[in-house]
């Protein structure tokens, strides 16, 4: 009687192992399976870019004006050009931070970090080289006020 017990213990050991053999090969299939046709999607949002020259009532649209946004913790990157507006649109991924870089001949250039939340607009009004830099170097500066104070000392 106690070899039949233990031939019947044995039994049902063995396929209660291969019942949670078989579900756990399951289980492993289904998670595999699932990772494989969840792959990541990308989203993109629009992001407006606005380029004038001036400032106030009197700025004029900038045409023409090349845009690149380069990732920064993505490699995802993208360019542009304005168009008769001053407006170019581009399209980043959703919480990526970008670099955005705008040059314009005779123009100073922009160059930013940003991360994109949704779409978003954003308004540059470059200001011309020439307006801007000033007439004498910080050095030629300091050398006229050295000179400055040397015929006042003198």
């Amino acid at each position: 009687m106690s070899s039949v017990i233990v031939k019947m213990a044995v039994v049902f050991v063995a396929v209660f192992s291969l019942v949670i053999a078989a579900n756990a090969g399951y289980i492993s299939r289904s998670q595999k399976t699932t990772k494989s046709t969840s792959a990541p999607v990308e989203f993109y949002a629009n992001i407006t870019f606005n380029v004038f020259e001036g400032e106030g009532c009197g700025c004029v649209p900038l045409r023409n004006v090349p845009l690149n946004a380069t990732g920064r913790d993505t490699d995802h990157s993208t360019s542009g050009i304005t168009d008769e507006n001053g407006t170019c649109i581009l399209q980043l991924e959703y919480d990526r931070t970008y670099r955005i870089s705008i040059q314009e001949a005779d123009h100073e250039s922009v160059l930013f970090d940003f991360v994109v939340i949704d779409d978003q607009m954003f308004t540059f009004h470059m200001k011309e080289v020439g307006a801007s830099a000033p007439y004498f170097s910080f050095i030629q500066m300091m050398l006229q006020k050295l000179l400055q104070a040397k015929h006042i000392i003198s």
